[in-house]
């Protein structure tokens, strides 16, 4: 056999773009590590730049160049400036700013580097910990960034035309972290009355959004963990964002807390994320469901019939599935009614 009579059926194009992906990605974040976007909102030359930053200037530029190839810059006269995409996304001062959840997937991946001794069964204590140990500041800023992407607009505008929510006077937001859902759903409902029910901790951080949009009036908050806590009562809607990623056995009570909280009549609007029967796609899920049991085999990722089937038995009716996913975001709302005769 000769060597021109050896190639592949297939092309390793998949692979190729799974290792320039991680080039890629490294490359955004020491970007991010530089404060390099928010210097780049005008145009500056290497020598600038590297002057500011204290870095090599012959490899700063090979650097700037690579970001130009990856597009978040362009490159005219020797001088260097944001494009429209790191303007938007990786300015600090922009709403859509996204370098806390940039830094999320990084520490993320740090977490898959030890995916070999995790398979074999040496989980360490510190990844058995608690699931509530993980949401600090950054974290919830991170998933602050990771709603103003789209997830957030297209759950409004989904649960707005619902005539629960057109009726309701009184929302609950279990889970809330930041706060941006109850305050969006306020300022859709004007007369809508809206509370965030988090870890004491975390409403520290909801607060903040609260004061950013001017709500106070509109959305307060509740500190509590909701698996340990009373969460209230007399809500017309309760909402949970990606807040239920937990085994089975510990869901039940939480969703009684739930059914029980809410008026006569009223309804409970789950957005999360969900696996197919066979729990292989999407994509974005199944790592995601991996990544989460990196920390212990606290977790778990539904599938639709199983969101189903948990509010069928907290006694929620009238249980639908409505599909708000998007390529980076496979999320569903699983909407159940408390109905009593």
């Amino acid at each position: 056999m000769k060597v021109l009579d050896t190639i592949p059926e297939i092309s390793s194009e998949p692979l190729d773009r799974m290792v320039k992906g991680c080039e890629a990605f490294h490359t955004l974040l020491t970007a991010l590590d530089f404060d390099l976007f928010d210097l780049l909102e005008e145009s500056k030359t290497a020598e600038q730049i590297s002057s500011e930053v204290c870095t090599d200037t012959s490899l700063t530029g090979k650097f700037l160049n690579a970001l130009v190839a990856l597009q978040f810059l362009s490159k005219e006269n020797g001088k260097y400036t944001n494009t429209k995409l790191a303007s938007t996304f990786l300015v600090k001062d922009s709403p859509f700013y996204q370098g806390n959840l940039l830094r999320l997937s990084g520490r993320n991946s740090d977490n898959r580097s030890m995916l070999n001794s995790i398979l074999k069964g040496d989980v360490s204590e510190a990844k058995e910990g608690r699931f509530e140990d993980v949401f600090d500041s950054s974290f919830i800023l991170a998933m602050a960034e990771g709603s103003m992407r789209g997830s957030l607009h297209r759950t409004i505008k989904e649960v707005s035309t619902l005539p629960e929510f057109q009726k309701a006077r009184t929302l609950l937001d279990l889970g809330g972290g930041h706060g941006l859902y109850a305050i969006a759903f306020a300022e859709t409902n004007p007369d809508l009355e809206a509370t965030v029910f988090d870890l004491p901790h975390v409403t520290e951080v909801t607060k903040e959004f609260i004061e950013r949009y001017d709500m106070n009036d509109k959305v307060g908050v509740i500190g509590g963990n909701f698996f340990e806590d009373e969460i209230g009562s007399g809500y017309d809607i309760v909402f949970a964002s990606d807040a239920f990623y937990r085994k089975p056995d510990v869901l039940p009570g939480v969703l009684k807390k739930v059914y029980d909280a809410l008026n006569n009549n009223a309804s409970v609007v789950l957005k999360h994320w969900i696996l197919n029967d066979e729990r292989t796609a999407p994509p974005t899920s199944v790592l995601f469901d991996l990544n989460l049991s990196l920390r212990g085999d606290m977790h778990h990722i539904y599938t639709e019939s199983e969101c189903i089937e948990l509010l069928e038995n907290a006694q929620f009716s009238n249980v639908r599935v409505l599909d708000i996913s998007s390529q980076t975001s496979p999320s569903v709302l699983i909407i159940g009614d408390k109905e009593v005769q």
